[in-house]
């Protein structure tokens, strides 16, 4: 008996951050739905990254703290088991951190990875100056989440 393995395929990071632009640039103010979620799944299963979250820095009277947006429930600082590699990226406008782009994967990160994430960082980090401000504010009352491997 013959079994199919699917092969993975991975969407080049041009492709990938045209689709995080269109994502970006279709937004509607909604507190019901976040493009960050399609985001974080775009990326997850365009790259094949075992976990990625993206966490915003909410300033409070005592020191920054990180908060979660993203897809389904992981505590941001507990390591996914498959992962072997880690990334984070800080996603700064105007020298102020606005928040950090954190992914996990089975795999070493290549440089293209590298590129990739440091692309979509700076992206977000200026719609989340801009339109996307109300999403700092949906999040500071949400708990931190991300999307898992094991959540597919």
């Amino acid at each position: 008996m013959d079994l199919e393995i699917p092969l993975r395929t991975y969407r080049s990071p041009r492709e990938l951050l045209e689709q995080i632009r269109q994502i970006i640039g279709g937004n509607q103010p909604s507190f019901h739905s976040s493009p960050l979620e399609e985001i974080v799944e775009a990326l997850a299963n365009g790259r094949h990254y075992s976990w990625v979250a993206i966490h915003l820095t909410a300033e409070d009277h005592a020191s920054p703290r990180l908060l979660g947006a993203g897809g389904d429930a992981h505590p941001a600082q507990i390591k996914h088991p498959q992962s072997k590699s880690k990334i984070l990226v800080s996603m700064r406008i105007a020298g102020r951190e606005i928040g950090v782009l954190a992914v996990e994967n089975e795999r070493a990160f290549g440089s293209e990875d590298r590129v990739l994430l440091e692309g979509v960082a700076d992206l977000l980090a200026r719609f989340l100056a801009g339109p996307g401000k109300y999403l700092v504010l949906k999040a500071r009352t949400a708990v931190p989440v991300a999307r898992s491997a094991a959540g597919r």
